[in-house]
């Protein structure tokens, strides 16, 4: 059995947790759907997903057991964090609105939540082996770029690796060839000043590109950002990385036809064209 061992290290508040919704808590299974999630997106199809994170199938001779074993171990956390007072008409609020109603709200309370600083063991361990350079791939963007727990697409639940650091040039290649756009949006500072950055590209986009978002009285596009009344997901992630013990905000846009439904997909990406088209909302 193979097994590799990772340090990771949260860069922004986690809100993930077990049965118990109310406790934060760092679960092997998250961890797998990310994987997953990688591994699909990137373009693998569903009999070699199968074939390595297991599955169930019609004929029995096609039902596998995962290939892959994941553990984590030393979890240290960091200070303790007190989720804010949410602004509805702040720019933070696109990012911590949903949050805070999540399970109704139970999840907002510092020990509902997994704090920044917080450092824990990744193990990786290969049952039986295989060769799978999707998978290598997968997993190298997985700790690169990848995040845990709720609105992952937004930046919460994101995190360091020791050794696997984001790198714009080693990751650029193996996004594009997977028709992935990213874009570096430059350095953010605090957790709070990156928070209020993405919710003010996430608004501003949204009002240039008319993709209305008006939950209230239930008027909604589905877009590439997702959509909350039929629940898809978002192909746009914005992602916080670590930039000399500051913070980063990389965006990245997966491809459309492997992540979104029909409705939400457009012919361009909006995520990496010249000039950008994330656009910040007006100060007021």
């Amino acid at each position: 059995m193979t097994v590799n061992t990772y340090s990771l290290t949260f860069l922004t508040p986690c809100f993930c947790a077990g049965a118990m919704q109310g406790v934060a808590e760092i679960r092997p299974s998250a961890i797998r759907g990310q994987l997953r999630w990688w591994f699909r997106a990137l373009g693998g199809d569903r009999r070699a997903e199968r074939d390595i994170f297991g599955g169930i199938a019609r004929k029995e001779e096609d039902i596998r057991s995962s290939a892959v074993i994941i553990r984590t171990s030393d979890i240290k956390l960091g200070p303790t964090w007190q989720p804010p007072r949410v602004n509805p008409n702040s720019n933070s609020s696109y990012v911590w609105f949903f949050a805070s109603k999540s399970a109704d709200g139970v999840r907002w309370k510092s020990e509902a939540v997994i704090p920044p600083g917080t450092t824990f063991t990744l193990q990786i361990a290969r049952r039986r082996e295989f060769v799978s350079p999707l998978f290598d791939y997968a997993l190298a963007c997985f700790l690169s770029l990848g995040g845990i727990g709720l609105r992952v697409t937004r930046g919460l639940g994101a995190f360091h690796c020791a050794e696997r650091p984001f790198d714009l040039q080693t990751m650029r290649p193996v996004l594009n060839a997977a028709d992935f756009a990213i874009e570096d949006c430059g350095m953010t500072g605090s957790l709070n000043a990156t928070v209020d950055r993405i919710g003010s590209l996430v608004k501003g986009t949204r009002k240039q590109k008319g993709w209305t978002n008006d939950l209230k009285h239930g008027d909604e596009t589905p877009s590439p950002m997702g959509t909350s009344l039929k629940r898809q997901t978002s192909a746009i992630y914005f992602r916080p990385v670590e930039a000399g013990g500051s913070l980063r905000l990389i965006v990245f846009e997966a491809p459309h036809d492997r992540v979104l439904g029909s409705e939400s997909r457009r012919l361009t990406k909006t995520v990496g064209q010249v000039p950008s088209q994330l656009v910040e909302a007006p100060r007021v």
